[in-house]
């Protein structure tokens, strides 16, 4: 045993002893241990690509048929967004019109009321002059100086603020206006005995109306309005 232990102490490299190896030519080139790769002629490589094609336009063969449909719908909808279209701007248009209408009418209406409150007033401008002794020749300067801004007419067709209108003319231009004659209601009617005969209201009302009917000129007019309220 002891001998043994000896021997194999000191381990040995037998690879030292063994023959060296026969250099290799660095020059030549290890063999492939592969098979060469195998070529594939150009007619069969045609005939797999037509192949695949026509595969692939069989699967889409309807895509013609699909894509003009999808336009006809499209024009289809076209066609119709411009019809509403159009149908709203011709009702928007007569719109308009009814509207333009209705304001040329609205203001024709406004322009004949104008008018013929300017004429109201006017008459009655006229006729309560003449009761504050303003001569007829004097009427048509005393209108055109009177301030009638604030005169209205209501909804009953009356004149309103003429008369203040005619006190404030005369206070701002006295000469306007003549100075007031007595007046008597009434007068000798030459009865039996020579006696005065007074006329009644009534009569006398009814003698001015007469006269203003059947000479309607501010004159009369306005002694028929100053009878009334001077008998009223």
């Amino acid at each position: 045993m002891n001998n043994d232990n000896i021997r194999y102490r000191y381990p040995l490299d037998l690879q030292l002893f063994a023959e060296e190896a026969p250099p290799t030519d660095p020059e030549t080139p290890p063999a492939d241990p592969q098979d060469p790769p195998k070529m594939v002629p150009q007619d069969e490589v045609d005939r797999i690509v037509a192949d695949r094609l026509a595969r692939e336009r069989k699967k889409y063969g309807d895509y013609d048929d699909i894509k003009a449909k999808l336009a006809d719908l499209e024009k289809a909808e076209d066609e119709r967004k411009k019809a509403e279209l159009s149908e709203v701007e011709r009702l928007a248009a007569e719109l308009d019109e009814a509207r333009k209408k209705a304001q040329e009418a609205e203001e024709r209406g406004t322009s004949a009321i104008t008018a013929a409150n300017k004429r109201l007033i006017n008459a009655e401008f006229k006729a309560l002059a003449r009761e504050h002794n303003i001569p007829a020749d004097r009427l048509t300067a005393a209108l055109r100086l009177a301030d009638l801004s604030s005169v209205t007419v209501d909804d009953d067709g009356n004149a309103q603020g003429v008369e203040d209108a005619v006190k404030a003319l005369i206070e701002a231009n006295p000469y306007l206006a003549e100075k007031p004659q007595p007046k008597h209601i009434g007068g000798a009617s030459g009865g039996a005995g020579g006696e005065p005969d007074d006329k009644t209201k009534d009569q006398l009302l009814a003698e001015a109306k007469a006269l203003a009917e059947r000479n309607p000129t501010p004159d009369a007019i306005a002694a028929y309005t100053k009878l009334k309220r001077e008998l009223s």
